[in-house]
């Protein structure tokens, strides 16, 4: 049964929709920068200083949006780790078990903290990147959309493999006190190999979908290169075009990690239910 982990956060989720507000300030600024540069380059070529101004003020932008969310996302995910923590150690779990979510509960606030903020970028960055292609020149929108919608059927295939990877570890993980406190050298071994093999498959099944995307997405690149490299092209439209194909192929590069990291805080939070609040 999938459960959304978001529900793990009710007291504490309208304050992070906040600073995931702040992020989508922070990935817009981020997202106008090639053009910016572009722009920057074209009016230099012809004797026009301009554009400094535009690029200054746009990293300026960057630099105070990002300050902003990192100050305040950090107290709000801090409170709800101390929250859940203490949740869990009040449970009547076993220690064993309370041992093993307390690392779970930690995993999963990192999760929220780090690893969606990188997707909700990625998600902003690709969409962005694409649309802005498409104004460029249409044939590389509809190019990166076609590649778009075969990357995400492939991040279908991968997500159900390793949500079954990540819960088996997950029991692992609770079942770590339990086999510590027998003191068998054998039943330990036996506990340890089987995590370690888990950790392999799972880490294998990133490398084959990273390198699935990256053999799809360079297709992209060279075909965006083939389109856009026209005589009559100026170097800071080519630069912009090229740039923003990038961060589009790059943003997809987050997504086996965002995926492995929500399928492991799904099944945290399916084990979880029942003994967290989760009302807003």
């Amino acid at each position: 049964m999938r459960v959304s982990s978001l529900t793990l956060f009710g007291p504490e989720r309208r304050r992070i929709f906040a600073a995931y507000g702040l992020l989508t300030i922070e990935e817009i600024s981020l997202l106008a920068l090639p053009a910016l540069i572009g722009v920057t380059i074209d009016r230099l070529l012809s004797g026009d200083q301009t554009g400094l101004l535009l690029l200054a003020c746009g990293a300026g932008a960057i630099l105070v949006s990002g300050a902003l969310r990192r100050f305040f996302d950090t107290r709000v995910f801090s409170a709800a780790e101390q929250r859940l923590s203490q949740t869990v150690m009040s449970s009547a779990d076993s220690p064993g078990v309370q041992v093993g979510r307390l690392r779970q509960v930690y995993e999963v606030v990192q999760t929220y903290e780090r690893s969606v903020p990188e997707g909700f970028s990625a998600i902003i960055a690709g969409v962005g990147s694409l649309t802005i292609s498409a104004w460029y020149d249409w044939r590389v929108g509809l190019a990166g959309l076609v590649v778009a919608a075969t990357l995400v059927a492939m991040d279908r295939l991968y997500s159900g493999k390793v949500e079954r990877l990540n819960a088996a570890l997950n029991g692992r993980t609770e079942r770590d006190f339990a086999v510590l406190s027998r003191g068998s050298p054998r039943g330990l071994h036996t506990h340890l190999t089987r995590r370690r093999k888990l950790q392999v498959a799972r880490s294998d099944a990133e490398i084959a979908i990273y390198l699935m995307n990256w053999i799809v997405l360079l297709a992209l690149i060279i075909a965006t290169l083939a389109l856009i490299a026209a005589p009559e092209a100026k170097p800071g439209a080519v630069f912009a075009q090229l740039s923003y194909i990038l961060a589009f192929a790059e943003s997809w590069n987050r997504w086996p990690a965002l995926t492995e990291r929500l399928s492991h805080a799904s099944d945290v939070a399916r084990r979880l239910k029942g003994n967290v609040q989760t009302d807003v």
